[in-house]
């Protein structure tokens, strides 16, 4: 069998090339260069050859979740990693899950409640950041009603002193409220019809 340089290679090296070729990567190790390998010191070109793109690794939705909280972390140069209570749910109905976090963590919560962050979802990008809550209390759960294509989201305030009620945060077209006991709280008789997230 000749080569580009015009030396020849046999038949036997030429299949024994191949079998090495398929039993690399069956056995998991480094596939062999077909389009330039070294047999008995002839390089051995195979016309046409090209080395495939590696397929992107399919994260699960807790890693996503883990990589959305770390990039929140490490935007605002924080090292801990707090205690959290997470739930999924489709906030703007585009058919992919948005992701909401309640740090219910003694550096994240003051008298009034903890810290709600809500992240949009992204099949491709994971999750970005829409809005990081003041101050929220459990339970927090979707409500039926939506503004500007989002679900309002019921959360509880007060409480340490203060009146503790529900109120209703309303997407405004760029993110929900960031201190949610600026609002008016839902009477107990007007309590929208809501699904519970995080308890």
């Amino acid at each position: 069998m000749p080569t580009s340089n015009g030396a020849f290679v046999s038949r036997a090296s030429a299949l024994a090339l191949c079998s090495a070729a398929l039993l690399s990567g069956c056995n998991g190790g480094p596939a062999l260069d077909l389009a330039t390998t070294d047999i008995g010191g002839t390089v051995v070109s195979a016309p046409g050859a090209r080395e495939l793109p590696l397929p992107e690794p399919v994260l699960s939705p807790e890693q996503q979740r883990d990589a959305a909280l770390s990039a929140f972390l490490a935007s605002r140069q924080i090292a801990e990693i707090p205690d959290y209570r997470s739930a999924h749910a489709d906030l703007d109905a585009d058919g992919v899950d948005d992701l909401l976090m309640l740090l219910d963590d003694p550096n994240w919560c003051a008298d009034g409640g903890c810290s709600l962050l809500v992240f949009q979802g992204d099949t491709d990008a994971g999750y970005r950041l829409v809005t990081q809550t003041t101050v929220a209390r459990a339970p927090i759960a979707l409500g039926a009603q939506r503004h500007n294509g989002w679900h309002d989201l019921l959360v509880g305030v007060g409480g340490g002193g203060t009146q503790a009620g529900t109120v209703a945060l309303q997407f405004d077209g760029d993110s929900y409220p960031d201190n949610p006991t600026l609002l008016a709280m839902l009477a107990d008789g007007t309590m929208p019809r809501a699904q519970t997230l995080i308890e």
